[in-house]
């Protein structure tokens, strides 16, 4: 087993969102909360996601133990043609111990694509 001691730990209140039915165009917005609950320096490298789904977080930020912060999703359906769940991968920049491994927490929402 791995040593986790001094890595960053993303702890959402939520990890995934029903946006429920949306019209072809509409928008839908959602603001996951998380605290780094780690023993380490939490910052974010990385996130990806769909094409559909943009997503604003503090750019450059480093969230220390304790410390919370937030991921605002925009989903905007004009280019989807059903309903799905859409996966945003977020990848943290890892410092502690000798080896490094990529950290990677993954949130997700869905809906349904009303005509």
């Amino acid at each position: 087993m791995k040593d986790l001691s001094g890595l960053p730990i993303m702890h959402f209140e939520r990890r995934k969102v029903d946006f429920g039915k949306v019209k072809k165009g509409e928008k839908r917005e959602h603001t996951f909360h998380f605290t780094n609950t780690g023993e380490g320096p939490l910052t974010i490298d990385i996130i990806s996601a769909c094409d559909c789904t943009t997503v604003e977080y503090e750019r450059g930020k480093t969230w220390q133990p304790g410390e919370s912060g937030d991921i605002h999703v925009i989903f905007d359906s004009s280019s989807k043609d059903e309903g799905e769940t859409i996966t945003i991968d977020i990848i943290l920049r890892q410092t502690a111990g000798k080896e490094q491994y990529p950290i990677i927490e993954s949130l997700q929402y869905t809906f349904e694509l009303e005509n």
